[in-house]
């Protein structure tokens, strides 16, 4: 329809306010709103009152020339009645660029290509809105590019330097993405080329000591790997030391995890780390803002970046000088070593900072991760915090409803670190707090199908712990997953938000052993290839080769 939904327009005008434009495209105008809208908020209150008075350039493109009415002369200087394609070569640069309740209307491969034309004509930004679920739409008054044909997710917009906002309607929601133009950020030399060349075999090894940063003692994915690699460096001999800033605890490291260090180092919060450091061969942060303070050591400093909302511009603020947005490209930008837990993170941080980062992916212990007997008893595994919303769990328990809907019996088990409230479901549900180890590893184990519902992953570990234990998973294909997770191969996956695939992926497999044992032995497959014994190898040497260059 010639229209777009109400509850965004606060957001979008905001937005535009912020840039103070001179010029802006509207593309799909539809009704003509915007026209009105920006005209009230940008010449209005100058006292611009009278079309020849206005100042600031507004132009549409609309490719259905029935919607054309009066609104359309009078508030924009200029209609261009054709397909944007046609149209978009001939136009001037415009500080901004609004496509709103449009990009729904191509195909994915259209779309990629109207957003790259677009971007050469933006100076400042391309305003996007989409519905996240976009409804069945076909013609409207004739208009046959009414038709939906292609439903968009955060993911879709890695390829850009774009910031994301989420904004609930209902049941539904629009997501508000603001691309900006390829900037020509410095790039940071640190003779990355010699550190990509690794010398596995060099016969000058010695045993490092390693200072690791540690942000928390909280349960999270992130700090769990950050512990795993602590704990086989060490079993390498190498020398570790947990450092970080606990506000007068002695203890660094958390209850959770059975680990031993050479050290402990508590420093309190309004303290430098720096004088703490300078016994280390190298340090490695664990956390992005950890690394201004840590510039200033005499030793290289390593940042291994897992990936994390912000990196994802999922934080709610679109525009281009947002503090989150800033902080990122001051961190960024600092002369430390990167690390990518993928080549997803690793493309992310070219993109977006003109960083090239060394992958390493996350390992996994096959022997504490196993396989195990499994009751079959249509048991159904969740992991991960309810409260991180790209996590995605309501759309987990939104897909097993509708499971249970169509008659299929089974039984979900949650762990989680904070127990969610749950409404609205009619499976049976436990949900398990807080878990040790030793317990989660006997829960997958346990488990007939492991469920995956994130909406992006810099990596994506519980699937791949599922994978160790000979569990079947069926996930979202969220971007680092892809790291090790093939659709149809060694797992089944379904677009994000998809329930209704999510749904099918899971009673398909409730009803078919066969399947289940393939995927299962595929995916204990595919684990093996990411033990320890393959991945510590890699990042030690990766630490030899870069204090081997941070002093030559």
């Amino acid at each position: 329809m010639p229209t777009s939904w109400y509850q965004v327009i606060s957001v979008i005008l905001d937005q535009i306010q912020l840039y103070k434009p001179a010029s802006i495209l509207d593309i799909g105008i539809g009704f003509g709103k915007y026209g009105v809208l920006i005209r009230d908020m940008l010449e209005i209150p100058l006292e611009r009152y009278h079309k020849n008075q206005w100042q600031v350039k507004i132009d549409g493109i609309e490719a259905f020339s029935d919607y054309r009415n009066p609104l359309h002369q009078y508030c924009y200087d200029q209609v261009y009645y054709d397909d944007v394609m046609n149209v978009i070569h001939n136009l001037p640069c415009y500080d901004i660029i609004m496509l709103i309740d449009v990009l729904e209307h191509f195909e994915k491969e259209e779309g990629f290509n109207l957003i790259s034309s677009l971007l050469k004509y933006t100076a400042k930004c391309l305003i996007i809105s989409t519905p996240l679920y976009p409804d069945v739409q076909k013609e409207y008054m004739g208009n046959r590019h009414e038709k939906h044909k292609s439903r968009w997710v955060i993911t879709d917009f890695l390829e850009y330097d774009y910031s994301y906002k989420l904004v609930p309607i209902g049941n539904n929601a629009a997501q508000l993405i603001t691309i900006f133009p390829k900037s020509n950020r410095q790039k940071i030399d640190l003779h990355a080329d010699k550190i990509l060349q690794i010398n596995t075999h060099n016969k000058n090894k010695h045993h490092l000591t390693i200072g690791y940063i540690l942000p928390h003692k909280k349960l999270t994915g992130g700090m769990k790997m950050l512990l795993e690699q602590m704990k086989h460096l060490r079993a390498r001999e190498h020398h570790i030391i947990a450092i970080g800033k606990t506000g007068g605890e002695n203890k660094i490291l958390p209850d959770w995890y059975d680990i031993t260090v050479d050290d402990e180092i508590s420093i309190p919060r309004n303290e430098s780390y720096l004088n703490h450091v300078n016994n280390c061969d190298v340090i490695i942060a664990s956390w992005v803002s950890q690394i201004p303070e840590l510039i200033g050591a005499k030793i290289p400093v390593v940042y291994w970046e897992q990936g994390h909302e912000w990196l994802f511009g999922d934080f709610d603020d679109l525009s281009e000088n947002s503090p989150i947005r800033q902080h990122l490209i001051q961190c960024y930008s600092l002369p430390c070593f990167l690390i990518a837990v993928s080549p997803l993170i690793a493309k992310i941080l070219k993109v977006r900072y003109n960083r090239e980062a060394f992958v390493i992916p996350n390992g996994i212990d096959t022997d504490f991760y196993r396989p195990g007997h499994k009751p079959e008893n249509g048991t159904i595994l969740l992991v991960g915090n309810p409260f991180l919303r790209f996590k995605g769990f309501d759309i987990a328990l939104k897909s097993l409803q509708k499971v249970w809907s169509y008659g299929r019996r089974f039984r979900v088990k949650w762990i989680c670190q904070t127990e969610p409230k749950v409404r609205g479901i009619n499976f049976p549900l436990d949900i398990i707090v807080k878990p040790s180890q030793v317990e989660l590893a006997e829960h997958y184990r346990t488990t007939d199908i492991f469920l995956f519902t994130s909406w992006y992953e810099g990596f994506g570990m519980p699937p791949l712990e599922a994978m160790a234990s000979g569990v079947p998973v069926v996930a979202t294909q969220c971007g680092g997953i892809d790291s090790y997770a093939i659709p149809g191969e060694n797992a089944l996956f379904a677009d994000p938000g998809d329930i209704d695939s999510l749904a099918a992926a899971i009673i398909y497999l409730l009803e078919n052993k066969g399947a289940r044992d393939i995927l299962g032995k595929r995916g204990r497959e595919t684990a093996m290839k990411f033990r320890f014994s393959e991945i510590v190898p890699l990042l030690e040497n990766y630490l030899f080769s870069v204090v081997k260059t941070y002093n030559y």
